[in-house]
């Protein structure tokens, strides 16, 4: 058991003060509407003439400016950040440690203003905002910890010689976060790579550059170095491949989807002139997850944690479960449950602001994307629930449930980031694993079952980075349920914990002969 570590506990909305403390937060939220929000690079706020506009995708509404970053300003950001590198690397952990502790509290001490900004940006209800804010407290708080005992070095055996192996910051890292987490996502990254003594460029997503720059605004306050951490949001085609490219960077640390994240990779490995290391590419790049219902389960239990995985977000984790994959007998009553519960969820559905359990899905292009797969889904097999949207007053899609879906249907094979549950019928558990594992990825998987022997099938035979079981597939916890995935879901770097920050580390081995 760790110890000297406990979760952060999220905000109870069903206490009035708490409910009055949000809404003044939201009125915080719109006395800053249609602000300008520069570049920090270096320390030093840098407006441009290109702005990327930031909607909500609840109601369309405007929410601010973000400067974009040209390639020259890019080149700044880099140096700056290799500039910093030379004094932060070498200062003492307790001082790296110091300056995240003191995020915490400014995170905490901001919390209703940043979920707020959330809700608004991302479209999430409050408690999937405070949820993500929690979930960058725990980060900080688990990366603070395991850096304590990584400063320690490496046990050795004994010896006549003096020996010690250190662990040492590498350098310069490019942070490219994704718009659904957009701060918990970008905090771990930016967390990681602070304690462990780097500094970071962070191109933060194009749909949630207010919320970055809330954050980066906080590290600064908390004493972070100028140059340390920098903002520079901008256009991928125009900056994207610039900074992965780089000769002074020297990891990139990347969350989105796998063609983005296999061209990050496929980058990273070209050496550029005047490059002294090859890179690494931290990246989490999606899935197509599964929970499988056998002849045993608990429908009910099973039908809720689908109906959980699949549609709250609008089914935007990477973790959601797109494909629910049933044995025959229990097919029909498990496809009722989903579909009651389905419509009771689509029957709330709201703006985040309003705190309804199911929003607007991100933006124009997701919207486009999803309502292509629900005319797909048509001809693929019978919706039973849902196939129903709206872009008048934001980007509304209704939980939408597909049955008799075969094992090659394009919707029980391509990620759809989105609120479709394409269900498929089996004859047998083994053949329920063998659909399951059949995608290019491997991210996270449940199994809802009181078969002991198809429990210990699954725990075997279920190739996912993260697998539940008798729980929904999404929510993880950090250090209760290490997060990452493996195949084209990513390099399996499992958030919050020691092993990740490794990723950003190298081992130095030190020897000293002592004899005279």
């Amino acid at each position: 058991m760790l110890k000297g570590f406990k979760n952060a506990v999220e905000v109870d909305f069903s206490l009035e003060e708490n409910r009055a403390k949000m809404e003044e937060a939201f009125r915080l939220v719109e006395e800053e509407k249609g602000k300008v929000y520069p570049l920090i690079i270096g320390g030093e706020r840098i407006e441009t003439e290109k702005k990327i506009t930031s909607i909500s995708p609840s109601t369309k509404e405007v929410l601010g400016y973000a400067c974009s970053c040209t390639r020259e300003l890019a080149e700044q950001a880099i140096q700056e950040a290799n500039k910093a590198f030379q004094k932060w690397s070498v200062t003492p952990v307790e001082e790296r440690i110091r300056c995240l502790r003191k995020l915490a509290t400014l995170l905490d001490e901001n919390r209703f203003v940043l979920d707020a900004w959330n809700v608004e940006e991302s479209g999430k209800n409050w408690g999937e905002a405070d949820g993500e804010l929690c979930e960058q407290l725990d980060f900080i708080n688990s990366y603070v910890m395991h850096m304590k005992k990584l400063d320690e070095g490496l046990e050795l055996v004994p010896t006549d010689e003096y020996t010690k192996c250190v662990y040492i910051p590498i350098g310069v890292g490019v942070a490219v976060p994704p718009w659904n987490f957009p701060l918990s996502l970008l905090g771990g990254m930016v967390a990681a790579a602070v304690v462990t003594g780097n500094t970071i460029v962070c191109k933060p997503s194009s749909d949630t550059p207010i919320m970055a720059y809330k954050f980066i605004e906080l590290c600064e306050k908390a004493g972070v170095p100028a140059g340390v951490v920098n903002y520079i949001p901008g256009s991928g085609s125009e900056i994207g491949d610039f900074l992965v490219e780089h000769p002074l960077t020297r990891f990139i640390n990347f969350t989105g989807s796998k063609e983005t994240g296999c061209h990050i990779n496929e980058c990273a490995a070209k050496i550029s002139n005047g490059q002294k290391w090859i890179k690494r590419v931290v990246a989490e790049m999606g899935g197509k997850n599964a929970i499988i219902v056998d002849s045993s389960a608990n429908i009910e239990k099973a039908a809720q944690g689908i109906v959980n995985s699949a549609f709250t977000f609008q089914g935007q984790k990477c973790s959601a479960c797109s494909r629910a994959i049933v044995m025959s007998d229990v097919y029909e009553e498990l496809v009722d449950a989903v579909v009651a519960r389905a419509k009771e969820l689509h029957e709330n559905q709201g703006t985040g602001k309003s705190n309804a359990p199911m929003g607007p899905v991100i933006n124009q292009n997701a919207y486009n994307s999803i309502t292509n797969y629900i005319e797909i889904a048509r001809g693929e097999g019978n919706i039973v629930y849902g196939g129903t949207y709206s872009d008048e007053k934001g980007f509304y899609i209704a939980p939408t449930v597909v049955r008799d879906i075969t094992r090659d249907a394009r919707i029980a094979n391509e990620e759809i980031f989105g609120p479709v549950l394409a269900v498929i019928k089996v004859e047998s558990f083994d053949e329920a694993l063998d659909i399951a594992n059949q995608t290019e990825y491997g991210l996270t998987g449940s199994v809802y079952s009181e078969n002991r022997e198809n429990i210990q099938k699954a725990k075997v035979g279920f190739h996912v980075g993260n697998l539940y079981f008798n729980r929904k597939s999404t929510a993880a916890v950090v250090l209760q349920h290490p997060f990452g995935g493996f195949n084209m879901s990513g390099t399996d770097a499992k958030t919050g914990t020691s092993d990740y920050l490794t990723n950003f580390l190298n081992l130095k081995s030190i020897c000293e002969d002592l004899t005279d």
